[in-house]
């Protein structure tokens, strides 16, 4: 019997995702070997979720942050190790949950081998369509290999990285953001910056800024929906492909149909005027109007996903110049506790918004100039403007290392070229056979895959195409 060697590259959510999926498979036996690669401090927690200050709350509910097939195995998991059962629980307490899971997975099978390197580079064996994977001077082969790298790297808007006081990335917060003094600007104004707040309020800081260009801030999660489709469908859609491409336009009439059948109010999509004292009251004062949008976008979150690929070039460039924006704004809301919080702060002085951000430059500290024409002074500036989409401006080592041999192709539409199966496709050698990826990498086909579960649901599909073709 002849042992298939895999391996997976990034042990977070996507990756172990992947694990989950082989070792639940009545197909998984002692002919496949499984290597899933990460650094040490990410291993089995991935990026997001790694030792951090508890006040870092994932603004999705447990209930829908299970890794296995048992939708409840996060909030039994909780209760199984004495930890608080709540919806909204820190980033910390849920890699404990991956990397626990993890484990139970490698101790339960002697096929499966947790290596705390990072993958450096992956080159393509034309002859013998393997791959090598090479981590920390270390080459091995592989007949399959899973890209799960996760969120692409920091993006740098104003090109201050390496300059003194100047904090790139953030994460881990608790160990960036100790002991500043002076005055603080945080760029950008979404869950990062969130999370950067909340943790220098906390611990102290009298006053913090906020520095975005528009202002505009997370929506806050409303009342819970079940939403019941009855024209937004994939069947109804449907009759309108032609030569495998929709129209944009005949999908905007099924979505305002679909609205006006839930009593959505499309004027929702407007609310928001990019102060957050205004829109963070609006969301809490109209918890039931607003949680309609919301649980319609995320109940429909499978159908977007789909359609999206029965676009045209032209069609996705005006999809995402022009409606995503309303999508995405409605799409990952805070928990109404987390939106009181910082009105209250704001109220008390201690959380200051100032948007038209322009440009930002280093002079014995930061001059941070803004729309108006006028110019504030930081002592540090925190950059919360998260990951960057295309890979061209991506500066990890694994995908540069790949991009610049040519084995990987940016997408126009964000990540990296793949088939429909999630293969990867090469501008040198063409489509890549048991070579997959999902994630940020999968961007610019997949929409809004982001989630715990969109993820899980995903990676599934690539554990089949596998077990099906690539035995």
């Amino acid at each position: 019997m002849k042992i298939k060697r895999i391996a997976i590259a990034g042990a977070g959510v996507a990756g172990i995702s992947i694990l989950k999926f082989f070792v639940n498979d009545k197909r998984f036996g002692k002919n496949l070997e499984i290597d899933i690669y990460d650094a040490p401090k990410t291993m089995g927690r991935g990026y997001a979720y790694q030792h951090d200050d508890d006040h870092l709350v994932i603004n999705l509910p447990a209930e829908e942050m299970s890794l296995t097939a048992d939708s409840d195995d996060y909030i039994k998991w909780l209760e199984k190790t004495g930890h608080e059962v709540k919806s909204f629980t820190s980033r910390r307490v849920y890699g404990e949950y991956m990397h626990s899971t993890l484990t139970s997975f490698s101790d339960a099978h002697d096929n499966i081998n947790i290596i705390k390197k990072y993958a450096e580079n992956i080159v393509f064996n034309e002859e013998s369509g393997t791959y090598t994977l090479r981590a920390d001077n270390v080459s091995c082969d592989y007949d399959a290999v899973f890209l799960m790298t996760g969120e692409l790297s920091y993006s740098d808007p104003y090109k201050l990285k390496g300059d003194s006081n100047y904090f790139y990335n953030p994460y881990p917060i608790e160990d960036n953001l100790k002991h500043l003094t002076g005055r603080i600007g945080i760029i950008g104004s979404g869950l990062s910056a969130i999370d950067s707040f909340r943790y220098l309020i906390r611990n102290g800081h009298k006053k913090v800024y906020v520095l975005s260009r528009s202002g505009e801030m997370p929506a806050v999660r409303g009342t819970h929906f079940d939403i019941e489709p009855q024209h937004f469908t994939l069947e109804a859609a449907l009759q309108y492909e032609r030569d495998g491409l929709i129209p944009l336009e005949k999908l905007l009439g099924l979505f305002k149909l679909e609205m006006e059948a839930q009593q959505v109010d499309s004027s929702l999509f407007e609310r928001k005027t990019d102060r957050p004292e205004i829109d963070l009251k609006y969301d809490l004062e109209h918890p039931e109007s607003v949680g309609k949008l919301q649980y319609l976008i995320t109940d429909l979150e499978e159908t977007f996903k789909v359609l999206f690929k029965y676009l045209s070039r032209r069609d996705k460039r005006t999809f995402l110049k022009e409606y995503h924006p309303y999508i995405s704004g409605n799409h990952s809301p805070m928990p109404p506790y987390g939106a009181n919080e910082i009105l209250q702060w704001i109220d008390e002085g201690k959380l200051v918004f100032m948007h038209g951000m322009e440009s930002a430059s280093a002079d014995n500290g930061f001059t941070v100039t803004f729309d108006d024409g006028k110019s504030e002074h930081f002592d540090i500036l925190i950059n919360a403007t998260g990951p960057v989409k295309s890979i061209e401006k991506d500066d990890t080592k694994l995908l540069q290392n790949m991009y610049d041999a040519m084995l990987l192709e940016a997408d126009e539409f964000g990540g990296v070229l793949i088939n429909k199966n999630h293969e990867i496709i090469s501008p040198r050698f063409g489509t890549l056979e048991n070579f997959y990826t999902i994630g940020a990498l999968s961007a610019g086909s997949d929409y809004l895959i982001r989630g715990v579960g969109m993820l899980a649901s995903e990676t599934e599909d690539l554990v089949n195409h596998f077990f099906e073709h690539g035995l």
